[in-house]
């Protein structure tokens, strides 16, 4: 499985995976890049999060999570801890933090790891990230699918940050009610629906299915 970019503009390599030098393993376990234009990191396939933690020593603020495909991607030295918790299902192109300078780095950058297993552990089952990941590919965000609401009504927001706190609703949505899912921010899903002879747009909570 090719996967996209973990940004959203072009990057370039700064440091190659199992490259000799003075980490605890004695080699790289990843590789550094960097974007100048954009410091936004996204996922670069669909997966669920599995571990985060704030600023260690090594990694400093870091994300792991699963992919559909059972393996496990690093992204470490964020600028801030990922406030997405363990168990969240993530979508291809959907933000999970900005390059930072946290742990041990000299630098803002991307150190990402990738490994053959379903668990996380330190310099285990390690792969080249770039036998897996596609970085010319940094264009190919979420795209628009189908939604289908579950059982019960679904609030609808105007924003993110009201999703998130599930307060000032501008509507709602029906039971099984059908909509279309044009992009997964935060968490949150940004549907296009029909009201009587309107469309409108806001964000659930609900996944639906996508």
């Amino acid at each position: 499985m090719i996967y996209r970019s973990p940004f959203r503009e072009k990057s370039r390599q700064t440091t190659a995976f199992k490259k000799e030098g003075n980490w605890k393993l004695g080699y790289h376990t990843g590789i550094d890049r960097v974007c100048d234009t954009d410091r936004t990191l996204v996922a670069v396939c669909d997966g669920v999060v599995t571990r985060t933690s704030g600023c260690g020593k090594s990694y400093g603020n870091h994300i792991v999570y699963r992919t559909d495909d059972e393996k496990c991607v690093l992204y470490a030295h964020m600028k801030d801890r990922p406030e997405l918790p363990v168990g969240t299902k993530i979508k291809t192109g959907q933000k999970l933090g900005t390059i930072g300078n946290t742990g041990n780095s000299s630098g803002a950058h991307l150190h990402v790891e990738i490994q053959d297993c379903a668990t996380w552990g330190y310099g285990k089952n390690l792969l080249d990230p770039n036998d897996f990941i596609d970085w010319d590919n940094y264009k190919n965000d979420f795209t628009e699918k189908p939604w289908k609401n579950g059982s019960t009504t679904e609030k609808v927001y105007q924003t993110v940050a009201d999703c998130k706190a599930k307060k000032n609703s501008i509507g709602s949505l029906l039971p099984r009610e059908a909509a279309s899912c044009v992009a997964v921010i935060d968490g949150c899903y940004l549907l296009t629906y029909s009201a009587k002879d309107t469309v409108k747009c806001g964000f659930v909570a609900y996944s639906g299915g996508v």
